[in-house]
């Protein structure tokens, strides 16, 4: 499924936690499907932001890990 820049969602990690994630890049809006940024790079369908002990962080994210 294609989610929305700004659209937040729940990330289930392997151990089973689930976090509030927010969608800030998506491989479908690059070229060559491929996420590519001066700061960052990666071969996922999302990069996207979530808190995690008081702090932001910036995650890539495959489609099956979120919901």
């Amino acid at each position: 499924m294609a989610y929305s820049i700004g659209q937040e969602l729940i990330f289930t990690s392997p151990n089973g936690k689930k976090e509030k994630v927010t969608i800030l890049k998506r491989a479908i809006d690059y070229k060559d499907g491929y996420i590519d940024e001066p700061n960052f790079k990666g071969n996922f369908d999302y990069f996207a932001s979530v808190e995690r002990n008081g702090q932001m962080e910036n995650i890539f994210y495959q489609d099956r890990e979120l919901t």
